[in-house]
């Protein structure tokens, strides 16, 4: 059984020891949720927390699923690092020869397939251009984007299930569609004629969970983006594509509706804020899908359009 340690940014690697790159999102959530099954675990995993990542002054314990999310986002943002200990070396050696079992061969399975389809739930079109992580069961990643008709197609893949993750690196809130469900119809649509149907996107689109923020008295862009484990940069580009000071301004006062100042001259929520609304992206999810199946990924527009009632 292999040891490992957890090195804050800024302490130095011990001799023998080898970085580990762990798995990121949703991945490595699980595996710190299966590592924390064990209580000497857990209380590893929340003291680390405690130290650096909660900002809270209470000490009452974290919930669990609290613990290994904001353990998960502080191995993902580089603020700890994993190190594999080196092998114990043996320091008996056998008196007597042990005899090797025969070496069975392994039997070679077949590599399979997997195909996904993203469609929008309403109107069953193909999405086009939506950039995905697909995570086998030998440890494999696939970097993907659906094509026209909004399928990626997997070949020679290994036997067992497909965890399929989002990618946020370059999402805005413009090109982020929200996972309804996953299911329904295989889409059985006629090719498209030219100029209509799904096209290939020239940028790419992103699959995400959006959390919509209500500001209260007080919050400020840097305290939105802490509680979320984001930059403040990640939640204006996100929310407006920009980090430009001047974008962000205009962009607090037109689409948030803040209008206070504090004493260091940064704007600053209240709840008389209208509409007072900032949009928070978390990575997305679906694990276990089988292979050699297609699966269907029904998604719809964040946020939802509004809908205006007029009276005359």
């Amino acid at each position: 059984m292999r040891e490992y340690i957890v090195l804050a940014l800024h302490e130095g690697l011990p001799n023998g020891y080898t970085l580990v790159t762990p798995a990121r999102g949703w991945a490595l959530e699980r595996r710190l949720r299966q590592l924390a099954q064990d209580s000497s675990n857990q209380r590893t995993l929340q003291s680390l927390v405690y130290i650096h990542g909660h900002r809270s002054g209470m000490r009452a314990p974290l919930p669990v699923d609290e613990v290994v999310r904001q353990a998960a986002l502080l191995l993902d943002s580089g603020v700890l690092r994993l190190a594999q200990a080196p092998p114990r070396e043996a320091t008996v050696s056998p008196s007597f020869s042990v005899p090797q079992p025969a070496c069975v061969p392994v039997p070679v399975e077949e590599p399979v397939w997997l195909r996904l389809q993203v469609v929008d739930d309403t109107t069953d079109v193909p999405i086009a251009g939506i950039q995905l992580r697909i995570q086998l069961d030998d440890r494999s990643e696939h970097q993907a984007r659906t094509d026209s008709e909004g399928r990626i197609d997997l070949k020679g893949v290994p036997k067992g299930g497909a965890d399929v993750l989002s990618d946020l690196e370059g999402a805005t809130l413009d090109n982020t569609l929200a996972l309804v469900r996953t299911g329904g119809p295989w889409s059985q649509q006629k090719p498209a004629k030219r100029g209509q149907g799904a096209r290939v996107a020239s940028a790419p689109r992103f699959l995400a969970r959006v959390t919509q923020h209500r500001v209260i008295d007080g919050e400020t862009l840097e305290s939105v983006a802490e509680m979320y484990g984001l930059t403040v940069e990640e939640l204006t580009r996100f929310n407006w594509n920009t980090t430009d000071a001047a974008d962000i301004e205009r962009h607090l006062i037109l689409d948030v509706g803040c209008t206070r100042r504090g004493s260091r001259g940064q704007y600053v929520f209240t709840r008389e804020d209208d509409p007072g609304i900032l949009y928070v992206p978390r990575p997305e999810a679906v694990s276990r899908l089988p292979v050699e199946h297609s699966h269907i990924l029904r998604v719809k527009r964040v946020p939802e359009p509004r809908h205006f009632l007029f009276s005359l």
